[in-house]
């Protein structure tokens, strides 16, 4: 009888127990890569992306979300919660100089045991699933399984070609995928976006069902090389024909009717290095307009794998008990490869030949094509934003953010102000845990996204931001940055973006103490995470090329030895055969 008893409270006490496990809510955090501000469809872009508008409808849409403007730090803060620096993620590989390497913050290794939103999760019983780019430090050295993810399908590479293993950088000589840590190949018939959501489809079929998951779905999409099937190009022919500057003013009209800046917002000027579209030819613009539509319908396609990962949950009956979050990991690309002029460019498309890419018009966008859209369009994907990625300008730190799940109100949009290193605790949050550590920089945004308040930042609450030299601080609406040449003046600014978001004007000198003050932030948080503080002869892009010479010199220079050995006999007995016949 007490063993019956005993047995009977036992049960009791489990059922409640086993009812809330099976009721905890699954999380998917969904990842583009290098989309800007507007490029959504709910935000205003050209491009359709009906199942993240439909998530945007049921949910809510962030109008002042803020990442990283490199994609490997913007990606550390995501995992952890915490400053990029803090995890020794100071910025991007390719960037970095020797001298830089020599300082924890820029060490591109992770050891053992730092805690990431999925080992936080994973300790409270989640499952966790990651299928896509990783891309965080150096290549092989972070792999996602050795940092809470039960199962992992992943390139940890900055990018490459969306079809094979091919590289976009003359850095390397092949882009690694790795499964559950282990190298692998992928298949002939790979696509980015649709392989990326097939394998995740299959994580999550030979989950436990009684198991809550956390699922991390990082496309390629739209980094580039930009890639697409001819049938999503081709659907926007025509929807790009009236050029960069026409486009980023109907981007503005939009933002303004859609309440996503002021009214008082007025356009930065293009740099100064861009182009006019009226005066290119008829074949110049036709070809910049082609790369534009592979740019939306890559987009586009991203957007419709992700509806089959949707619909499988729907089918499964597990949508309605999913957190889902979608957004970018940065502002858009502007950078090409294989447009540098003299020698470097010359080298770049040597590269390029004996690795099998063009720039062909006709298959723009296909397998084996270098597409990418240019700092011109570049500047229509941030708009109303000044700039782009690798710059702490709006355009290259301001990028949209959809979150929509269960119990969840259709918020709408919010205004408040957030960060990428709130979006760990905003998980944790809704899975039942402690948003709040020693060692999470972030805040929950459950009480933005319930309507409970407006913002979780008090107007004297400061977040910075700095990678390879281009740095900010927000405060408020205040924000200070800093953006090293070649796309800006090396010096800080200051602006108040509730009336300027699109940073032209100045207000630093108009207003001494509270800039200064507003300095003196930064270089408190500078010191404490461990910024290094750049020379003003430093260029991210220029270091890129350094590095990629230092490598092929490393790998060639038996060949440039034997090469020099062989050219200097030549010439001595060249020299000794000319005195022979010189001589009376």
């Amino acid at each position: 009888m007490k063993f019956a008893l005993t047995l009977a409270i036992s049960l009791a006490t489990a059922m409640p127990a086993i009812a809330q496990e099976a009721a905890r809510p699954n999380i998917l955090l969904v990842l583009l890569d290098d989309a800007g501000f507007m490029d959504f469809g709910a935000y205003g872009g050209d491009a359709a992306t009906p199942n993240i508008d439909a998530l945007a409808d049921r949910g809510a849409m962030f109008s002042r979300y803020y990442t990283s403007p490199q994609c490997g730090p913007s990606r550390a803060m995501l995992m952890t919660g915490r400053d990029n620096h803090e995890v020794g993620v100071g910025s991007i590989p390719e960037t970095l100089s020797p001298e830089m390497r020599q300082h924890p913050a820029y060490s591109m290794r992770w050891q053992d045991g730092l805690p990431t939103v999925a080992s936080r999760l994973n300790e409270q019983g989640y499952q966790t699933f990651i299928s896509g780019k990783w891309g965080i430090g150096d290549i092989g050295q972070n792999l996602p399984h050795r940092f809470g993810f039960d199962r992992s399908f992943v390139i940890d590479a900055t990018g490459g070609s969306n079809y094979d293993h091919t590289p976009y950088l003359p850095l390397y000589k092949t882009t690694e995928w790795f499964e559950d840590g282990a190298p692998i190949t992928l298949p002939e018939d790979f696509y980015s976006s649709e392989g990326i959501v097939d394998r995740m489809i299959d994580y999550l079929d030979d989950a436990d069902p009684d198991k809550p998951f956390f699922s991390f779905v990082s496309f390629q999409a739209i980094h580039i090389p930009i890639q697409v099937a001819p049938e999503y190009r081709d659907r926007y022919a025509g929807r790009f024909d009236e050029g960069w500057e026409v486009m980023r003013k109907q981007r503005l009209d939009r933002a303004i009717q859609l309440g996503l800046v002021s009214e008082r917002t007025e356009l930065a000027p293009l740099p100064a290095s861009s182009r006019d579209w009226e005066e290119l030819n008829a074949e110049e613009q036709a070809y910049w307009a082609r790369s534009m539509q592979v740019n939306a319908g890559m987009l586009e396609s991203a957007d419709h794998h992700l509806g089959r990962l949707l619909a499988h949950l729907e089918a499964q009956g597990k949508l309605d008990n999913t957190l889902v979050i979608v957004t970018s990991d940065n502002g858009p690309e502007s950078r090409g490869v294989g447009d540098a002029t003299g020698v470097q460019g010359l080298a770049v498309r040597s590269w390029m030949s004996q690795n099998g890419w063009n720039r062909d018009f006709e298959t723009l966008g296909e397998r084996n094509t270098m597409t990418f859209i240019g700092e011109e369009w570049a500047s229509v994907s941030a708009a109303p934003f000044a700039l782009f990625k690798f710059t702490a300008t709006e355009g290259g730190l301001r990028v949209p953010l959809v979150i929509a799940g269960p119990d969840l109100p259709d918020t709408g949009l919010i205004e408040g102000r957030a960060h990428v290193t709130d979006l760990v605790p905003t998980m944790l949050d809704f899975a039942g845990i402690d948003p709040v550590a020693h060692d999470i920089r972030g805040r929950s945004l459950l009480p933005m996204l319930s309507g409970a308040r407006p913002t979780v930042y008090g107007d004297d609450e400061a977040v910075g931001f700095e990678v390879s030299g281009s740095a900010a601080l927000y405060r408020g609406n205040w924000k200070i940055s800093r953006i090293p040449t070649p796309l800006g003046d090396g010096k800080w600014h200051m602006y108040d973006l509730s009336t300027d978001p699109g940073e032209t004007t100045d207000l630093a000198s108009a207003r001494p103490e509270l800039f200064q003050d507003i300095l003196n932030e930064y270089l408190s948080y500078a010191d404490e995470v461990g910024v290094v503080n750049v020379d003003a002869t430093y260029n991210p892009f220029k270091q890129v090329a350094k590095n990629a010479m230092r490598k092929k010199a490393g790998e060639y220079w038996p060949r440039l030895l034997l090469a020099g050995l062989v050219l200097l006999t030549i010439l001595f007995f060249s020299l000794r055969w000319v005195r022979r016949r010189l001589r009376p």
